[in-house]
């Protein structure tokens, strides 16, 4: 039933690029939910046992990010000046629609206002995890800009020419009919 149900799951290469993208923001997203539940508390260990809650605040960290990833989608993918500005600005709003997302998962009502909160603090402790969120969401844009570029490709003309099929010069001084190619050479009368 696997193999039935894999067989019809066959994403394009852009999509699983953007797959790759979307994991990785996930992954980064449940680094930092990490940090900050092992800042919270008397125990300030990296290695610690985890407690049910402890589980529940890193996956709600993840879901979130995934999910501010996925909001701010069409900020990401683009190129030139106008993407990177694009960019920045969905980095902005992805890591702050991000934090409201998992703390409000993590903690609903206090966690809205505290999950931004206690990223800027784990950032400012942690600067190597602002690296990582940043290198996280750079690369999603990267991943993304392939995946748009294939979005992109479906829906702009193919210029195909058939073999065989040649454009005829037109003749000079003669008024091109393009409605009716064979008349090309009358004269319109007035």
């Amino acid at each position: 039933m696997l193999r039935s149900l894999y067989s019809k799951f066959s994403p394009t290469l852009g999509e699983k690029r953007l797959y790759a993208a979307a994991l990785a923001v996930t992954l980064a997203g449940g680094a930092i939910s990490y940090s900050v539940v092992t800042q919270l508390g008397d125990n300030k260990e990296m290695l610690r046992s985890l407690s049910g809650a402890d589980y529940w605040f890193i996956i709600a960290g993840m879901v979130g990010s995934f999910a501010a990833l996925f909001v701010g989608r069409d900020w990401f993918g683009h190129g030139g000046a106008a993407g990177v500005l694009q960019l920045v600005a969905g980095m902005i709003s992805v890591t702050f629609m991000g934090t409201i997302i998992g703390g409000t998962l993590a903690l609903p009502l206090y966690g809205t206002m505290f999950g931004p909160m206690m990223f800027g603090v784990t950032i400012a402790a942690h600067p190597v995890l602002a690296l990582v969120w940043l290198n996280a969401l750079v690369v999603a844009h990267l991943l993304m800009m392939l995946w748009r570029r294939e979005r992109d490709s479906i829906f702009t003309p193919l210029m195909r020419v058939p073999a065989g099929v040649t454009a005829r010069k037109a003749k000079a001084g003669a008024r091109q009919a393009w409605i009716s190619p064979g008349r090309d050479g009358e004269k319109r009368r007035a």
